[in-house]
């Protein structure tokens, strides 16, 4: 600590007492106590890690404190937290620290590492993962470090709990590759060709994303939608195979072929269907935002200024391109 801190300076003569090292031997109570009024809080000079490495160390540390004392409720709901903390590592890939790992991650979510975890595989864990938690996205480390309240467990059980089958990070990866590998699929085909789909439709798509989760499908499946931030699964399956360029063109084909529009203006047009192909549908706040804003910040209706009909047209047509569901 500096001792020219003024912050320092006001509790000098305990920062002093206690930069000895004979001052650690033995504390008594009313040392503990001093310590955590005039000392604990003083700002230090010691360069610290990125606090996500800090918190981790801690979920490590309550990790091996709970198998010492066979506190099997704080256990497994840690090992869990530490599961997905692997599974949403095995995302950034692209990171060469992480890509480093891959195989260690894949190994932290198998059942078979944690059978027989003694305290040195868990300070391996701490040492390999503490430096890589940083990478998480920042809307998803407040899942990761949720304070969760530890399960109460019989004493007498001796068996360890099973590890969740999927992970959301998992069960989003094997959704992602089925829908990706399954475009020509009927149901598929009609979101992509922006045919609405019947409720038999929807039920049958529903139920082989459920069957992907296995027991636990429903509530990933949910989850999931959730976090692509869809408002429902029809919404969800077309942003992810995106829509057929053909049937995207055909919407706005009168808007391209109109000859009284400027270069830019069919760019425009010609933006919304190169989006559409790609993100699947876009609601009508989309074409205020990036990569329409570059074309022109004044926004659709300052481009079309001349021309009101045509942007309400393609406002309407672009509300037509929504996934639709026929009601029963």
């Amino acid at each position: 600590m500096n001792a020219e801190n003024f912050i320092v300076r006001g509790h000098l003569k305990q920062v002093e007492r206690f930069q000895q090292a004979a001052a650690w031997d033995w504390l008594s109570e009313a040392d503990v106590q001093e310590i955590e009024q005039h000392v604990a809080g003083l700002p230090s000079q010691i360069a610290t890690d990125e606090i996500e490495a800090r918190h981790f160390d801690h979920s490590a540390l309550r990790l091996q404190i709970a198998l010492v004392e066979n506190d099997r409720g704080p256990f497994e709901s840690l090992r869990r937290r530490v599961v997905e903390i692997a599974a949403l590592l095995e995302e950034k890939d692209a990171v060469p620290a992480v890509k480093a790992q891959l195989n260690y991650l894949r190994l932290v979510q198998t059942s078979e590492f944690w059978e027989g975890v003694d305290l040195a595989g868990l300070e391996q864990l701490r040492v390999r993962l503490r430096g890589l938690v940083q990478f998480i996205d920042k809307a998803k480390r407040k899942i990761v470090y949720t304070n969760f309240k530890d399960e109460l467990i019989p004493r007498e059980e001796e068996l360890l709990l099973a590890l969740p089958k999927m992970t959301g990070a998992q069960y989003a990866k094997k959704v992602d590759d089925y829908l990706r590998g399954h475009r020509d699929d009927l149901v598929i085909q009609r979101l992509r060709q922006n045919q609405p789909l019947t409720a038999t439709d929807l039920k049958s798509l529903e139920t082989t994303l459920v069957q992907i989760g296995e027991n636990d499908g429903a509530r990933l499946l949910g989850t999931l939608i959730e976090q692509r931030e869809t408002p429902s699964l029809a919404h969800f399956v077309r942003r992810m195979v995106g829509m057929d360029r053909s049937t995207a063109q055909a919407a706005f084909s009168g808007f391209i072929d109109d000859r009284s529009l400027s270069a830019l203006q069919i760019r425009f047009v010609e933006t919304v269907i190169d989006q559409l192909t790609v993100r699947g549908y876009m609601e009508a706040s989309a074409l205020y935002e990036p990569p329409f804003s570059d074309l022109h910040d004044g926004g659709p209706e300052a481009l079309f200024a001349d021309k009101a009909n045509v942007i309400d047209a393609v406002f309407q047509a672009l509300a037509e391109t929504l996934p639709r569901v026929l009601e029963a």
